[in-house]
């Protein structure tokens, strides 16, 4: 094939049709009828496939459309339900607030009185001298590690002077 031409693809009768008309040494007249009828062929049906598009497109459209009301109408019912849900909720919430009030009220008397009972037995226990306690340990500590005539005179004392 030379530099200067180019393969395309076209239909066959259009192809056998242009092969002829080169062939018979034709006039450019008729070689030009020729192509303008498959120009204006193929022209019509890219315009029919358009349209066949554009009316396919239009219906996607449409059924996208309906669809996204559907999922709008779905979402919003949806939403009123849990509202629905969230306000009974709320108002058994609020119809037992006087119930958990009274209940909380008694266990707050209930406990008052043992919390004085503790603060005064806390009180208490911070006056004991642990002090006394440590020289008693340390005492009780060395009586019981004592050994040899130190350990049989301190269970003479015990024994004999309860």
């Amino acid at each position: 094939m030379p530099d200067n031409q180019e393969l395309i693809w076209v239909d066959k009768e259009f192809a056998e049709r242009w092969k002829k008309l080169t062939t018979e040494h034709t006039k450019r007249d008729e070689q030009e009828k020729v192509f303008n009828e498959y120009m204006e062929k193929i022209t019509k049906q890219v315009r029919e496939d358009f349209k066949c598009n554009l009316d396919s497109l239009e219906e996607d459209a449409a059924m996208f459309t309906g669809l996204m009301i559907k999922v709008k109408q779905a979402f919003g019912k949806a939403k009123d339900e849990q509202l629905n849900a969230s306000y009974e909720l709320w108002e058994k919430f609020e119809a037992e607030i006087p119930s958990v009030t009274k209940k909380t009220a008694a266990l707050i008397a209930l406990l008052t009185p043992l919390r004085e009972q503790l603060t005064d037995i806390n009180n208490m226990i911070g006056k004991i001298s642990t002090h006394d306690i440590d020289k008693l340990i340390r005492s009780v500590d060395l009586l019981a590690n004592s050994y040899g005539t130190n350990k049989e005179m301190v269970e003479f004392l015990v024994k004999n002077f309860k």
